[in-house]
């Protein structure tokens, strides 16, 4: 009797340690990026919405968008750690590939932005953390220094941090809503950024739309 009551306490120890360890994560997951304010909206189209925001911690407008996607939640993670892939979906990504696999929900890769003349390309590299329940997905991101030497023809973008949030609203449907901040590192207008940053995550998530759909 005594057996069965530290057994069945050891299982319920072990429930309550899982549960605790997702609500950690959940918590650090959905911090916001930034304290956003005057978001204003910049496109709206094929069922996507971005924004763009002010923060308080950055010269540099903050991404906000919103688009629902035909698929389900593990399409979406498995599209989303296939990181050799973002070259097909990812806006003027011309290089991605995974540097280090930490465990199945967290990694770390690295990816090479083209970017318009006469502003230099880009490179970074992103710890990605994934975290998935019955009918949500978060995946949070965020630059990482002091893993990989950086290139003299390349600019190594300075921060980033995004974050997915991913809720199932019927089979095959999620609604996601997506966050970013970036400073891209380099001598670069902070007008010119905030010009042109709602076209780079709309041409981006309706390309992931049409991936997506390919491998149906």
């Amino acid at each position: 009797m005594k057996c069965g009551i530290g057994l069945r306490n050891r299982e319920e120890n072990k429930y309550f340690l899982r549960k605790d360890f997702i609500i950690i994560l959940f918590s650090i997951a959905f911090t916001p990026t930034a304290a956003q304010t005057d978001c204003k909206l910049r496109k709206d189209q094929d069922s996507i919405k971005v924004f763009t925001c002010g923060t308080d911690t950055s010269r540099f407008k903050s991404i906000r968008a919103e688009f629902t996607l035909h698929a389900s939640l593990q399409q979406l993670e498995n599209f989303l750690l296939d990181f050799p892939n973002y070259v097909m979906w990812q806006y003027n990504t011309t290089e991605s590939k995974s540097l280090r696999k930490i465990s199945n929900s967290e990694f770390i890769y690295y990816a090479r932005i083209e970017a318009p003349w006469p502003i230099s390309d880009r490179d970074m590299v992103v710890r990605l953390r994934s975290v998935r329940t019955n009918k949500s997905l978060v995946v949070a991101a965020n630059s990482e220094k002091n893993i990989l030497s950086e290139r003299r023809d390349f600019v190594r973008v300075r921060a980033s941090y995004s974050k997915w949030v991913a809720t199932e609203t019927k089979k095959n449907f999620i609604e996601i809503k997506y966050e970013i901040q970036i400073d891209p590192g380099g001598n670069v207008p902070a007008w010119l950024i905030n010009w042109v940053c709602a076209q780079a995550p709309y041409q981006s998530f309706k390309n992931l739309k049409e991936q997506i759909a390919k491998r149906k």
